[in-house]
């Protein structure tokens, strides 16, 4: 139990030190005559970049998925998107563009649909996101930042990280028992992290999929 409990402070020691590393900055704008309080289902359909790595977009598409929970929206399922984009023979390209991720998130049955983009992926890391109303194709919402940091951790660091941030908003939502489970699905998430991204990646796509998604309004 000893050793246990040791090898798990060493990991937070570290995961907070990571924490403090890194530094973002981050703005963006809205249309200020546009109703965010209608939109209710959104879609990510594309994440450029990442340095064409698929498991780090699909990782990044999870973060903006949950930010958009946060802010009251509906989004969905990026399997799902996947799996309409082949049905349709909708290529990747054809959807970087607004009026060809308009015509998917109609498809889709979604208000809006999202861009992001991920052009350096390095120490320094940059990051763009658009919503675009699936109606007219124009662009509602627009934000970009970059995120350094010279931190590092291990994968199963990105397990512990996971399991403490699910454990914490498992236990706000349901006492004890939502501490478990939210903390079991949270060390699933930090292990697919890990996996998907190195530790620092990890860290500044987090830190900056939050500030970016600072100036999108709430739904609600």
């Amino acid at each position: 139990m000893r050793n246990i409990a040791e090898r798990l402070g060493v990991i937070l020691v570290v995961a907070l030190l990571a924490s403090g590393c890194a530094s973002t900055d981050a703005s963006g704008e809205y249309d200020r005559n546009y109703d965010f309080a209608a939109v209710e289902r959104v879609a990510v359909v594309a994440v450029e970049g990442a340095a064409g790595q698929e498991a780090a977009q699909n990782q990044i598409a999870a973060m903006f998925n949950q930010s958009l929970m946060r802010k009251g929206y509906s989004p969905i399922e990026r399997s799902q998107i996947e799996a309409v984009m082949d049905e349709q023979n909708f290529g990747q390209s054809d959807v970087t563009r607004a009026s060809g991720a308009a015509e998917l998130g109609r498809i889709l049955n979604v208000d809006t649909v999202m861009l992001v983009n991920v052009p350096n992926y390095g120490e320094t890391m940059s990051m763009s996101a658009q919503m675009v109303d699936t109606e007219d194709a124009s662009i509602v919402w627009s934000a970009s930042g970059s995120a350094r940091t010279g931190a590092g951790l291990s994968g199963r660091a990105g397990q512990f990280l996971g399991a403490v941030g699910g454990g914490a908003a498992g236990h706000q939502a349901d006492g004890g028992r939502g501490a478990v489970v939210g903390g079991a699905a949270g060390a699933v998430g930090g292990k697919i992290a890990g996996d998907a991204m190195t530790p620092e990646r990890q860290e500044q796509a987090a830190k900056l999929v939050v500030e970016i998604s600072e100036s999108l309004p709430d739904r609600t």
